[in-house]
């Protein structure tokens, strides 16, 4: 018995951390920047002037501060291999508390709550696990859900005392996402409207008290204080977003469209559960979290992530009844969902196979070929065995056979590159590191003044170069920074608004390293004032050029 159960199990895991197979192997660009924040506070404490780039006297929240002492005791101790290795942990804790989200709402169903998180950690570790303060925020936001769910459920006043730790937590690892917080309460504040649906279009379920609410409320915001920047951190979205700008230019601030492969699959993924709703009633607080969440999300792509999140939950409450995953269950509707769960796992497979072919021969090459043949042959006789003689013989359907076979073969595929992973090299350089370490080699860093453009100056910054601009995009707005609005500025000059003479006028640049995106790439080579001193191709085969103002 205790076989089938381990075996069930081993199954059940395999499903729920497929995602973990496409977790990204190479280190975020804005990680730099972070990196940069967390050794800046160590050694010099929380900073209110920004410290980084050219600009003077800038006001400055380092919103993120405590994500960026993270990262860099990590790094400083592990290096990049230990920023890399800290996203497993991290996507374990995100899927396991969809998991635990999923099996609150379902009244504790197995089969509904592993559904819902696989499907969900395939989209999370393949678009959202990176080297970011959100794989912090996000798991906040599913607890502070879990605890309202969990107050609906018993009332127990002792959860009151999870969400100003919450609250604390948020302001100072991730305070753009801090006012998310109380947003996520309004529609369990709504759920009290529920009296007026007299027709009863939707589910009546017990409601969390109002008196916990506003208590919770309360709470969130007494806490959200306990940062070294108070106000100003906590009201930081308000001044940081909605510019038109910037959403322009930054990828992950644009909309959701059908232009791309991954906004089809959205779309999709968004009627099939508006479909499903529209079938069954729901409570107000789900129906809101998940078009509030899919609103969000077709605003701007990296809102996906809260609506994989939080928006997808009440999925597992529609389903809080369903046993498909029971051995002994062959109900043909049951059947053809647990058919498409494991085409779900082996498309995900497949994908992470294609995606990642060169770092899987580098973990088989250092595990040897032996080592990796006498595994698959030892799982290629116990699948044998288990398919003629064991409990596999008993499922009479092929198609579940196979995936079952397919499942395990994944686990242990998994393992093996887990085990493999100590030799790998995550050290990837950013794609200025050539520029940098020319600059470094023939000047003091203290001298540069660089121009780089948005997505290029994180990197020389950590290295101790002053750049004119970064990735941090809501530093250089001026209702942030008290002083000019330099993201325009760079704005003007790549759409040809302002002339690149006139712009370099008001800076004194000693060196410009420019993209062959950039607007100055083409004017540069004829311009007399500026020497090439480096030209170079990335991994992209993205070109580059370093150019040195003649004195």
């Amino acid at each position: 018995m205790k076989i089938k159960q381990l075996e069930n199990n081993i199954i059940f895991y395999a499903c729920m951390f497929a995602g973990l197979l496409l977790l990204s192997s190479t280190l975020d660009n804005d990680c730099w920047f972070l990196l940069n924040h967390g050794r800046y506070v160590m050694e010099h404490g929380i900073p209110h002037i920004e410290p980084f780039t050219i600009h003077e006297n800038f006001s400055f929240v380092m919103q993120q501060w405590l994500t960026g002492v993270i990262f860099w005791e990590i790094y400083k101790c592990f290096g990049v291999d230990g920023l890399m290795l800290l996203l497993y942990p991290v996507a374990i804790m995100n899927i396991y508390a969809v998991y635990r989200l999923g099996m609150l709402v379902s009244n504790d169903n197995k089969d509904a709550a592993m559904v819902l998180s696989s499907i969900a950690g395939v989209f999370i570790c393949f678009l959202f696990i990176t080297n970011r303060p959100q794989i912090f925020s996000t798991l906040i936001f599913i607890i502070e859900i879990i605890g309202l769910e969990y107050m609906r459920k018993s009332s127990d006043k002792i959860c009151l005392l999870l969400f100003p730790f919450l609250s604390i937590l948020l302001i100072n690892l991730h305070a753009a996402m801090w006012p998310m917080m109380i947003v996520f309460l309004l529609p369990f504040f709504t759920e009290h409207l529920a009296r007026y649906d007299i027709k009863g279009y939707f589910a009546k379920e017990k409601k969390v008290d109002l008196y916990y609410l506003c208590a919770i409320f309360v709470l969130i915001v007494l806490a959200g204080f306990a940062n070294p920047y108070g106000l100003e951190a906590m009201t930081y979205v308000f001044r940081s977003y909605g510019y038109d700008m910037i959403s322009n230019i930054v990828s992950e601030m644009r909309p959701i469209t059908l232009r791309s492969g991954l906004g089809i699959v959205v779309h999709l993924l968004f009627l099939f559960v508006i479909a499903i709703y529209v079938r069954h009633k729901l409570m107000i607080s789900h129906m809101l979290l998940t078009v509030g969440t899919m609103v969000m999300a077709l605003s701007s792509n990296r809102s996906l992530y809260l609506f994989l999140a939080v928006g997808l939950y009440p999925l597992a409450y529609v389903y809080r009844n369903w046993q498909g995953f029971s051995w002994e269950n062959t109900a043909s509707h049951d059947l053809r969902l647990r058919k498409l769960l494991i085409l779900m796992i082996s498309g995900v497979f497949v994908w992470a196979i294609v995606k990642r072919w060169e770092y899987i021969c580098t973990a088989f090459d250092s595990l040897g070929i032996i080592i990796v043949s006498v595994v698959f042959i030892s799982l290629l006789v116990f699948l044998t065995a288990e398919w003629k003689y064991g409990r596999l013989h008993f499922v009479k359907d092929v198609f579940l056979r196979c995936g079952y076979v397919t499942i395990t073969f994944i686990l242990c595929f998994f393992i093996l590159i887990s085990v493999g992973h100590k030799s790998l090299d995550f050290k990837e350089p950013s794609n200025s590191a050539k520029a940098v370490d020319y600059i470094l080699e023939h000047e003091d860093s203290r001298n540069v003044r660089l121009w780089t453009g948005y997505n290029d100056g994180p990197y020389p910054e950590f290295r101790g170069l002053r750049c004119f601009l970064d990735t941090r995009a809501e530093v250089f707005l001026p209702s942030n920074n008290k002083q000019r609005d330099v993201f325009y500025e760079y704005y003007s000059l790549e759409t040809g608004k302002t002339d690149y003479r006139t712009f370099l006028s008001w800076y004194d640049f000693n060196y410009i390293l420019v993209s062959e995106n950039s607007i100055m790439y083409t004017y540069l080579p004829s311009d007399e004032n500026y020497e090439l001193v480096l030209h170079y191709q990335t991994k992209d085969e993205q070109e580059f050029c370093l150019y040195h103002v003649k004195e």
